[in-house]
């Protein structure tokens, strides 16, 4: 938590130099506003039966002025998802907010990093019962890379992106059920606990990477489409009684949305 907190806060005052800087430049500030439809995919074959799916709305906004900028993006599943794991069946939903802080070297390249959160929450209901638990997903953390941009005249802009992240991991794991708890539990204590058997709520970090493509297209002079397609891919680091576990966890973004200058 002070980790976090550290950074958070040396990320607003990197923000709040950066607005002091920009004060002296002759440039404008420019606002920039947003929002889009898409789907968030999310890959957890270690504990999921399947890849699941969310749909999504996302809003962002974004102030730039010379050679700098920032942006907000908020993101949320529009309905809830239906999501299953071995004797158990539930709904899911998904939020995203990601914090982001460049700086344009040139024409082309651009440096930056930020700030993002994400939620994967789950309602399980055991099959044939009325037992309901509760499961999540959660990381938080830090990422800084660098981006390539290629300024394509009227077909628009089309941006690369590649960056390193950081993240805290909260995962909470709910009961399994069984018929044969007794017996269960005694072939369990003799068979080497597995990932997918975890029960509760567990801490840990994450190192990974995040690679996206956006393609920018002017449709007057304030108006713009943008299409946005991102992976982030990075191993959980959880330690239980002396047992180190790495399972691999995948989302993939998509969006289609306008974007509007002022």
């Amino acid at each position: 938590m002070h980790n976090r907190m550290f950074f958070l806060l040396l990320l607003v005052s990197g923000l709040c130099w950066s607005a002091r800087s920009v004060a002296a430049e002759s440039q404008p500030l420019r606002f920039v506003g947003g929002l889009a439809w898409g789907f968030t995919e999310l890959t957890f074959n270690e504990k999921l039966d399947a890849d699941t799916a969310f749909n999504t709305l996302t809003a962002t906004g974004g102030i730039s002025r010379a050679k700098l900028y920032s942006s907000l993006a908020l993101s949320s599943s529009i309905f809830t998802e239906n999501i299953s794991e071995e004797d158990e069946i539930g709904s899911a939903k998904r939020t995203d907010i990601d914090l982001n802080f460049g700086y344009r070297a040139n024409a082309n390249w651009a440096i930056f990093a930020g700030y993002r959160a994400g939620s994967t929450d789950i309602d399980f209901t055991i099959r044939d019962t009325d037992i309901r638990q509760e499961e999540y997903y959660r990381e938080d953390g830090f990422f800084t890379g660098v981006s390539y941009s290629l300024a394509m005249g009227r077909p628009g802009t089309l941006s690369f992106t590649l960056a390193y992240t950081r993240y805290n991991t909260d995962l909470k794991f709910t009961a399994g059920f069984e018929d044969n708890e007794d017996e269960e539990d005694a072939e369990e204590a003799e068979e080497e606990t597995e990932f997918d058997d975890l029960e509760g709520t567990y801490s840990g970090n994450s190192d990974g990477y995040s690679a996206g493509v956006s393609w920018v297209v002017p449709l007057g002079k304030s108006l713009a489409m943008r299409a946005q397609y991102k992976v982030n891919y990075y191993d959980l680091d959880v330690n239980v009684d002396g047992v180190r576990f790495q399972p691999a966890q995948r989302l993939v973004y998509f969006n289609l949305g306008l974007l509007y200058a002022f």
